[in-house]
């Protein structure tokens, strides 16, 4: 009975050990392939930091009320970069997408997250799609609208944040309803509640606390497109661009992408799907 004991005994601390080797084999291979190269520490933080863009808006950088800190996903995935690649972190804030997008050429940044769009593709590259949310149309109380093909129709006017992902997106989708651009979404939101435009170009995880400043909108059921974000790195940076584009896949392969989600506390947002 006592060598049966000892068998088993045995048996499960081979077992044991098995796993534990797996799994020390697993992370060690996770943290090699995440090793930055040379070339890709050097093109993502060449000053010795990475300087992270935050495009203020409220999906991807909210600030804290309190403190003016800027947070969300951009600093999540932000502090876990510059972590990996051991340079200190340095936030840097822009007004908007818009005005991020005017500068992104010239030396101000290293990395950020946006949705990706051809306008974009001028000053920056960018990794797979790490998040994904429905782009959906906002309208009034009383509209009429119910689907976004009755929104596409002559006579409609759509409004949008200038530069924004769902201004972009409805740019190129809509044939004939009329795009009217705002500068922030105070200006967007007042131009809906005076019924100078019939619709807002927006998305499931934001727009319905805009939608809270004009009692009785609702966003469509339907949506117009779907609204992916991505890691960008400066035009022309192979090594960086490679980089963050294996941390992508990684991120999302070991769960990291759904516990900053969780964090976030907005729903409507989910994991990218391939």
């Amino acid at each position: 009975m006592w060598r049966r004991i000892a068998h088993a005994n045995i048996s499960s601390l081979a077992s044991a050990l098995l796993v534990g080797v797996a799994v020390v084999l697993a992370v060690t291979a996770s943290v090699q392939a995440q090793a930055p190269s040379p070339a890709a520490k050097s093109e993502l933080a060449p000053t010795g930091k990475l300087r992270v863009a935050f495009p203020v808006n409220a999906l991807t950088a909210p600030k804290n009320a309190t403190t003016g800190e800027l947070g969300g996903l951009v600093a999540d995935l932000g502090r876990e970069i510059a972590r990996r690649l051991d340079v200190s972190y340095e936030p840097v804030e822009f007004a908007s997408p818009h005005k991020f997008i005017e500068a992104a050429g010239g030396d101000v940044w290293d990395v950020t997250l946006m949705s990706p769009d051809p306008v974009r593709a001028k000053v920056a590259d960018w990794s797979a799609a790490i998040f994904e949310l429905d782009y959906a149309f906002l309208v009034p109380p009383g509209s009429k609208l119910t689907t976004s093909t009755e929104v596409d129709q002559p006579g409609i006017r759509v409004g949008a944040v200038r530069g924004d992902a769902q201004e972009l997106a409805a740019t190129r989708i809509l044939k004939h309803a009329e795009m009217v651009r705002f500068d922030g979404w105070p200006a967007t939101m007042a131009a809906l509640r005076e019924g100078r435009i019939d619709a807002v170009a927006g998305n499931r995880v934001t727009t319905p606390n805009n939608a809270k400043e004009l009692p009785g909108s609702r966003l469509l059921d339907d949506r117009f497109g779907k609204q992916e974000l991505a890691l960008f790195v400066r035009k022309d940076r192979p090594a960086a661009l490679a980089y963050v584009d294996e941390f992508v896949k990684q991120a999302i392969a070991s769960g990291l992408v759904q516990k900053i989600i969780e964090r976030s506390g907005r729903p409507g947002l989910k994991v990218a799907s391939e």
